[in-house]
Formats: C-alpha cells, structure tokens, sequence
C-alpha cells in the first residue's frame, strides 16, 4: 500500500522533476541531455554473451568511493561487463574520465516502475551493487520480482537521514528488508540501520574510500609544480578550501585575508563542492580583491597570485597534493560535512568546522589522533591555520597522524568482494 502510494505521488510529481532538471540546466547544460536514459530507455546495451553486473554511485562523491571495487570486479570478472549509472552529470563526467570505454554507463531510471522495468528488460543485470545511501523502493522491489541479487555496500545513513526515513517507516522498512546483503561502514551507521529495520542483519564493511590509491608519481609531480611557484626559492605556505558550500567561501576568503597579513607569500587553493556554482564562487573571489588563477584555464600561479580557484571536476586529489593544510567544507554550514579521508591518504593536516554528522565516525578518530582541529568562524581558521604552518614538527606530526588513521581503517574491498563473491559467481 505505501508503496503504492509513492508511486502515484512521485509519478504525478515527474513534471516538476523534469521542469527541476531544466533550472539546474541554467547553470549546468548537461542537465538538458540524456532524458530518455532518465525514464529507463538507452542508446545502447549489453554485449553478446556478456552478463551485467549494474552498480549504482549517485554522483562524484560515490563515483569516487566505487572506484577501486570497479576496477577490481573489471579485473576478476572478464566474461561480465560493469554498468554504472549515476543521478548527476558530474558523476558520469568523473566516470567516463576515470574509466572510459571500460565500463557501460548511463543514468539511473526514475524509481516508476514503468520506467524502471524497460531498464532492466535492456540490461538484465545479474546483480545490483548500491553504493553507501541509496533506497529506491520500486528499483529494489523490482529487482526482487526478477531474483536479481541486490546489495547495499560502503552503506552509511547519518541521524538525520535515519529520522526522515522513519517518517516513511512502511516505505522504507519493507525495502530494506528485500536487499539481500547490507554492509555499513561504521557501528553507527550499523545500529541507524537497524533502528529502521531491527530484524533485518547489518555486517559491516568499513569504508571503500580508505582503499584508494595515491599514484606514486603525485609527490614527485606537484614538488616540482610546488618548487615553480616559489617565491625567493621557498614553497609557498598553501592552504586548500574543498567541498565547500554555499556561504563557507566568504568565510575562507576572509580568513584567507588575515593569512596574507601575516604571511604574504601564502596560496589558497578554494575548490567548491558543486560545479553549478563555480561562476558564483568565482565571482566572489573578484570581489574580494584577492587575484586569482582559474585550474580550467591553466593559469600561471605567478607571485602575484594569491588563489589557485579548482573549477575542474576530477582533480581534487592532485589538488590536495599541492598544498599544506587542508580546509574541508560543509561543515561551517548544518550540512553534515564532506570527505575527509582524501587529504588524510596525503598526509594531510585537517581543520574543518563543527558539521560533520555525516562523517561521525571518522571524524572522531582523527580528531583523537590529532590530526583534524575544528573552527567555527573566519577568525579560528586563520589563526589555526598560521599556527599549524610556522610549526613544521606540528605540521609533520598532524599529517602523519591522519595517515595512520587512514592506514588503519583499510580493507573495506576485500570484505566486500568476500561477501559478493557467492552471487558474482553464480
């Protein structure tokens, strides 16, 4: 009945999403192509002979954390072919960029079951692999009623997911119920499961994103990139805003003005988390006064350049390599936070403000090792900031504390391809 009910709603609601995907085309042009992928039809399919394993990673964020199972399960299974489908445009821009022609992609179906049927009768996937908080009723029902497996792996819900979902209690508890593996992150991410759904058994993975891999040739590369933008043969002091949201770069930007004071050789590297608002940010960086050098452009960071502005999708990593301390956003909004493990696989010192619900677990742990320090305002950056800078042991013992911590949390691929490896098989 529930569910019967949400489909009648989502479906009355299908104009005002498509009407949703025009205004984000505004300021994304991407948004405007591929609908028929949306409503479950696609250009293409699958090989002769070939079975399909279908993942699903929402955007960049999951796109990233899937990456080191997909390329395993492109390595360990050669007769099947991988499906990713992704919700955002900047998601499918990050996985064709990583993987190419490896893959098979296209976007999610909307949860109809209408739509959500012609999908699958293309593909006949074997299995579906949902990346970290992706509950799609009819996706998941669907699936059911064609024994196709399903499992939610790299599985995080935050308090405040848990609370919404439990409004929708009938809804959601029934399809949890019909996944057939769930494999959290965390103990608390475990026990938020379990209070939507207390019959259904959780395991736990730990998270997919500790088992990426930092290419051996970053370091080399971005010490000699470092040592061209020195200034009187001394590396710049860098500090990197990433993730960030809407009303944290007037923050960072003004910190960042009490950092040149004091120090006016220092670098930012601001990269927000969106790409539909890079026009926005960059604009707020003109204001300021502050010179900038656009990543898309390929700007020389001369001496004269106080920010680096990351407007490119895909290169966070190589950015977190080019600086010394690391700012990670949304967390100086109520957003909950964003990734932290990126900068700590670089040794990375971190600072962040106090919304990290959604990294809890994690967050504790390099809060307690020493490595993450939190600030609540402009003012706290800033002097953090300079504090951790002209300390180079401070420095060396905070990035090396969040290594550790990152180090120890590995192993969240092989648990996973240890639990999936019966169904893959059959």
């Amino acid at each position: 009945m529930a569910r019967n009910l949400y489909t009648a709603v989502i479906s009355l609601l299908l104009p005002a999403y498509f009407l949703r995907l025009c205004w984000k085309g505004l300021k994304n042009k991407e948004y405007l192509f591929r609908w028929g992928e949306r409503l479950g039809l696609s250009s293409h399919g699958p090989s002769e002979g070939k079975s399909i394993i279908w993942i699903h990673a929402v955007s960049v964020g999951e796109v990233n954390a899937s990456m080191s199972l997909l390329r395993k399960l492109l390595e360990d299974y050669p007769n099947s072919e991988i499906l990713v489908t992704t919700t955002t445009p900047t998601g499918s821009k990050l996985l064709i960029e990583r993987l190419g022609g490896k893959v098979k992609h296209q976007y999610i179906p909307v949860d109809i079951p209408f739509f959500v049927t012609l999908f699958l009768e293309r593909w006949k996937p074997k299995m579906l692999i949902l990346i970290e908080t992706e509950i799609w009723p009819n996706i998941i029902n669907s699936c059911k009623e064609k024994d196709i497996y399903t499992a939610l792996v790299n599985a995080r819900l935050s308090e405040k997911s848990k609370n919404n979902y439990i409004k929708y209690s009938s809804l959601i508890r029934p399809a949890i119920d019909s996944i057939d593996i769930i494999l959290a992150q965390f103990e608390s991410d475990k026990n938020r499961f379990q209070e939507l759904s207390p019959n259904k058994k959780i395991n736990l993975c730990g998270n997919l994103k500790f088992d990426q891999a930092v290419p051996d040739e970053l370091d080399e590369i971005s010490q000699s990139i470092r040592k061209n933008w020195s200034i009187s043969g001394n590396f710049r002091p860098t500090l990197i805003a990433s993730s960030t949201h809407e009303g944290e770069e007037e923050i960072i930007l003004n910190a960042f003005k009490d950092i040149l004071k004091a120090l006016p050789d220092a670098l930012l590297i601001l990269v927000p988390r969106h790409f539909e608002r890079f026009g926005r940010v960059k604009n707020l960086i003109k204001v300021s006064g502050l010179a900038l050098a656009a990543r898309s452009k390929k700007t020389e960071v001369g001496k004269d350049i106080h920010v680096l502005f990351g407007d490119t999708i895909g290169e966070l990593n190589f950015l977190y390599s080019l600086a010394d301390i690391a700012f990670v956003g949304g967390s100086l909004i109520d957003h909950g936070g964003q990734n932290l493990l990126e900068p700590s696989a670089q040794s990375m010192a971190l600072l962040s403000g106090p919304s990290l619900r959604n990294f809890s677990d994690i967050s504790e742990q390099l809060k307690a090792s020493g490595a993450l320090e939190i600030v609540l305002n402009s003012d706290e950056l800033s002097k953090k900031f300079l504090k951790i800078i002209n300390d180079p042991k401070l420095l060396e013992s905070k990035g090396r504390a969040a290594l550790e911590v990152f180090n120890k949390n590995r192993g969240a691929l092989d648990i996973i391809l240890n639990y999936l490896s019966n169904p893959l098989a059959d």
